[in-house]
């Protein structure tokens, strides 16, 4: 990571070639004087990587999704709409047909050919790439991708079923690199290849710790078709400045510095009652425990010891913490507004008010994103009043999620964050079964889940939604009974707008393309 912002800020004079035009200024000027055709949001924390195989959390996705188009798009309702395909068919849970449209191009001007998407694709499902992303979008198989020039279509063909592979092909992991960009892996990732990208926008200028610039492609017209059509005009330039603290964000706002931005905490009363500004709501992530088992740690084969810390913790009071009370308790490890949650599990984990001393003599390694500070102090608090002695290790996010995913022993527990981009079921129970993040998939738990994980694969294959959801449901109690992680609260993001700004919010998703000037 480290590495990347060298070469990043090595290279501005490089990446400043690659804006474009596209950003004539309308005669209009915000408040500060700053040009109309400009956005200017926020990060948490600076991108890990622009490759878009490798992105690994939150500001990783917010990059790729300019700087990247995929197959398909998310819509309202978790509807899939065309993205680079026109149209696309499921022949059946294991074989998939995309039929591109015929105008896309590279940032460099050139046809987006099927052979280059194909290419692209395989990358992107090759375990050797070790993208987080691909036991979303095929599982734990392998896939095969072949191009049809001719016919203008990609096909993927899977080794084992997995009906989410149209869902996996939206997420912005799975966008496209043309081919400069598959030649040149390092310059891919620190953002520096001239016609590596596919999206709307090219980088322009990136400061780490600073602000990253984009730039509107000249003549980009491959934007999806969603089902409510975008109001406004894409803006010429977009800034995102990393920000971590949300009392900051709500004062940039307020000082017309930004123009939209996500505020969660404290901050949100601030900006309600402020003049000049909208919001949308949407579910930013979910919160839960995950213990890491892997040999070394204590919580390896030790269930007694993970289910007195999962009854120490009050997920109602996490939501306070968290949420100032505006979250929701969860059932599961993912949002209970998302299809085949369990509602009443057998297996539900309770909090035990009355416990006292359960921990004592045993040291836990806590570690955490800086992003969810107090709630990371809070559980550290509460364990160590039941006896324990917590370490806590609180990093920004993108070295939390490469610490985190990377497995090891050095670590026993965190507090995940999950941000479902999928807006599926499996996206969440893949981070507590199945294929581990150091193998390549998305368990953080290190331990096997034989039994949980064949319920998943059998939802996986079927078609039939009510067999589906009877398989996930036995998949979510496994995870519960065996203690894997412990389910706490939902996440609400609200974005304020400044009035002449606009984003779409899709269920579980903020969609930072759709951002669009109004005025």
């Amino acid at each position: 990571m480290a590495r990347s912002h060298r070469l990043l800020a090595s290279t501005l004079a490089v990446v400043g070639v690659l804006a474009t035009a596209g950003c004539a200024a309308s005669g209009e000027v915000n408040g500060d004087g700053s040009d109309v055709d400009t956005i200017r949001t926020t990060l948490l924390t600076d991108p890990s990587t622009f490759d878009p195989a490798l992105s690994r959390a939150t500001d990783d996705y917010t990059t790729a999704r300019l700087l990247y188009d995929t197959l398909l798009r998310r819509d309202d309702g978790n509807v899939l709409v065309g993205g680079l395909a026109s149209s696309w068919e499921a022949v059946d849970a294991s074989n998939y047909v995309f039929t591109l449209r015929d105008d896309a191009t590279c940032s460099d001007g050139s046809p987006l050919t099927p052979d280059a998407v194909a290419a692209s694709l395989a990358r992107f499902l090759d375990p050797e790439t070790g993208s987080s992303a691909r036991s979303l979008a095929i599982g734990a198989g392998t896939a095969t991708v072949t191009a049809d020039d001719t016919a203008g279509t990609v096909t993927v063909s899977l080794s084992e079923p997995w009906s989410d592979l149209p869902v996996g092909v939206s997420l912005p992991q799975a966008g496209i690199v043309c081919a400069p960009g598959l030649a040149d892996l390092d310059g891919l990732a620190a953002g520096t290849v001239a016609g590596a990208t596919t999206g709307p926008y090219t980088l322009a200028a990136a400061q780490p710790a600073v602000s990253y610039t984009f730039a509107l492609r000249e003549g980009y017209n491959q934007w999806p078709e969603f089902a409510t059509p975008l109001e406004g005009r894409p803006a010429g330039t977009v800034v995102l400045t990393p920000i971590a603290d949300d009392a900051t964000v709500a004062t940039q706002l307020m000082a017309g510095a930004l123009d939209l931005a996500p505020v969660f905490g404290d901050a949100v009363d601030r900006m309600e009652g402020v003049t000049g500004f909208s919001s949308v709501t949407y579910t930013n992530s979910t919160s839960y425990l995950v213990f890491n088992e892997r040999p070394g740690t204590i919580f390896a084969d030790n269930r007694d010891l993970r289910l007195a810390v999962a009854r120490a913790i009050d997920p109602s009071a996490v939501n306070d913490v968290v949420t100032n009370g505006r979250g929701e308790v969860l059932h599961t490890l993912a949002s209970n507004a998302l299809a085949c949650v369990v509602d009443d599990p057998a297996d539900a984990i309770v909090y035990d008010a009355d416990a006292t001393g359960t921990l004592s003599g045993v040291t836990i390694r806590l570690i955490g994103t800086t992003g969810f500070g107090a709630a990371n102090d809070y559980i550290a608090e509460v364990l160590r009043a039941q006896g324990a002695t917590v370490e806590v290790n609180a990093l920004d996010n993108a070295t939390w999620s490469s610490t985190t995913g990377a497995g090891g022993s050095d670590w026993d527990m965190t507090l995940q964050g999950d941000v479902n981009i999928m807006g599926t079921l499996p996206s969440s129970l893949l981070r507590a079964m199945g294929p581990v993040t150091e193998e390549g998939g998305r368990s953080k738990t290190g331990a096997a889940n034989d039994a949980g994980y064949a319920a998943l694969l059998r939802a996986m294959s079927a078609t039939d939604d009510t067999e589906k959801c009877a398989a996930l449901g036995e998949a979510q109690e496994s995870i519960l009974q065996r203690v894997d992680a412990v389910p706490l609260v939902s996440t609400p993001g609200i974005v304020f707008m400044a009035d002449g700004f606009s984003i779409r919010a899709f269920g579980d998703y903020l969609d930072v393309s759709t951002m669009r000037i109004t005025k």
